[in-house]
């Protein structure tokens, strides 16, 4: 895709000090980060809102959400959130310098559904090398979410059947409130550096549809002012492979929905974190435990 040769070029030009950078958007990049600097280190939980970027998530983290609970977190997420933002501010600017043909960027928008009116802010709209305007994110990735969610043998489709933080809701939304076609997302790798372009199909009026209504009726289930906490997704039972047969090792684990959730204490706040049992690695993923019979096999 041309944007993707654009950015590759434009970095490969950066190297060789043959670049400038315009006065516009340095500053954009500078007013980008001075707001993500201020919204993560100072936020303060103020009322409760419905927005495009986060509809999408589990139901059950939304209503604890409504309900005043705040996620738990580490302070070290805290600036993994700080690099995913910075992250990407850096690459809208070498998009912009690059030669990206960029309609709109920062962009709010609502969007009415049902009776309801929400909000969100769009990253980026551009025109492409036919004409056509689309919304695009703009995501930084782990190494793991960048090769096997967004390359590889990941992409949209493996976004839809795994969308934990509901990505894909998220472009829909954007492009119904613009009247525009969702281009996909444009992700940068935290570690490496790496870019990838991961286009949504061309032909998405069956999943609009599909990802539209479903926010309807999640408006209307998160706007009732009697909506009820949701059990937590069950735990599982820890498997493993030996000579063909699938084993339990006595212990279960964490489903992958709450393992990463950060409402995880509010649901299950005796899981203990522990080294998994079933990993010949020398240094094994840390996995959530709430039954921990097991400790080696």
């Amino acid at each position: 895709m041309l944007t993707l040769l654009n950015i590759q070029d434009y970095m490969s030009k950066a190297l060789r000090g043959e670049v400038t950078i315009s006065p516009a958007s340095l500053s954009e990049f500078v007013d980008i980060t001075k707001y993500s600097v201020e919204r993560q280190l100072t936020d303060k939980r103020g009322e409760y809102r419905i927005r495009m970027s986060g509809l999408g998530r589990p139901l059950c983290q939304q209503v604890l959400e409504k309900k005043g609970h705040r996620e738990s977190m580490q302070y070290n997420t805290l600036f993994r959130f700080l690099f995913g933002d910075i992250t990407e501010a850096i690459l809208m600017l070498v998009m912009r310098e690059a030669g990206v043909d960029i309609v709109d960027a920062q962009r709010q928008v609502e969007l009415t559904l049902g009776d309801h009116t929400i909000r969100g802010t769009l990253d980026v709209i551009i025109r492409d090398e036919t004409g056509t305007e689309k919304v695009w994110d703009i995501k930084s990735a782990s190494d793991w979410a960048f090769k096997n969610k967004f390359t590889g043998f990941g992409g949209y489709d493996s976004l839809k059947n795994d969308d934990p933080f509901g990505y894909v809701m998220q472009g829909f939304l954007y492009a119904a409130a613009t009247d525009m076609p969702f281009g996909g997302w444009i992700v940068v790798h935290k570690s490496s550096g790496e870019v990838a372009v991961v286009e949504a199909p061309e032909w998405q009026e069956e999943d609009r549809v599909k990802y539209l209504a479903d926010a309807v009726e999640r408006v209307k289930f998160l706007t009732d002012p009697d909506v009820k906490e949701f059990k937590p997704y069950p735990d599982e039972f820890e498997t493993y492979r030996r000579k063909g047969e699938t084993l339990r090792t006595g212990n279960k684990v964490l489903s992958k929905e709450c393992n990463l959730c950060g409402f995880r204490e509010h649901c299950w706040p005796n899981a203990v974190l522990h080294a998994r049992v079933t990993s010949q690695a020398k240094s094994p993923p840390q996995v959530w435990y709430t039954k921990l019979k097991t400790k080696e096999l």
